[in-house]
């Protein structure tokens, strides 16, 4: 069994106010367990901060940044993401609210793999709330059962990044993807691409 750690960067909003992100990113980070991250726990003793300290791509100093993705290289992790450009997006995805595009999005990631990397897995997206888990649970299941493969999760939970080394590092690799999206900076998506197996442009 695997863990499908989900977090986004950007705004899943797609009514163009100023406020809007221009392009928005949802990772989906593969983990063996669900557990503290070594690395993680060492790295937050190096840096001199708390042992709850919590890794956000945006909030994070650039010094932490670089010690994050070259400290983190020692887990054994797999990403699967999806950068949405909403000034190209078609009629397919446009008309949806940012909670039903995000499902949508999720859907998209997991059954892009095969069933034999995704099946009976267990899904923790951050900050879920169970409304959301449930839908994206009846979503998946009439999606296996028309597409005639294994259901991909047993279980679908929310979980908060505080407490849960996986969405932190989902939330560092969300970030670097969606600044590299933009042409701000691709220093930090270079030195987790290799770790990329699936990464889908919309449109």
């Amino acid at each position: 069994m695997q863990y499908f750690f989900v977090d986004e960067s950007g705004d899943a909003g797609l009514e163009g106010q100023a406020s809007s992100s221009s392009h928005f990113v949802v990772a989906m980070v593969q983990l063996p367990e669900r557990a503290p991250l070594k690395p993680l726990v060492e790295l937050r003793k190096t840096l001199h901060v708390p042992s709850n300290f919590e890794f956000k791509y945006h909030q994070s100093k650039p010094l932490q940044k670089v010690r994050f993705f070259r400290e983190v290289l020692a887990v054994e992790f797999r990403v699967r993401a999806v950068i949405v450009d909403k000034a190209q997006l078609g009629s397919k995805f446009n008309n949806l609210n940012p909670q039903a595009l995000t499902m949508e999005l999720i859907i998209g990631l997991t059954m892009h793999a095969s069933e034999l990397d995704i099946a009976n897995e267990i899904l923790i997206i951050d900050g879920a709330p169970p409304s959301f888990c449930r839908n994206l649970r009846i979503q998946f299941s009439e999606r296996s059962k028309r597409e005639k493969r294994i259901r991909p999760f047993k279980n679908i939970i929310g979980g908060d990044s505080k407490r849960e080394d996986g969405l932190q590092l989902a939330d560092m690799i969300a970030g670097a993807i969606r600044v590299h999206a933009i042409g701000i900076s691709s220093d930090h998506f270079d030195v987790i691409s290799s770790r990329i197996v699936d990464l889908w442009n919309l449109p």
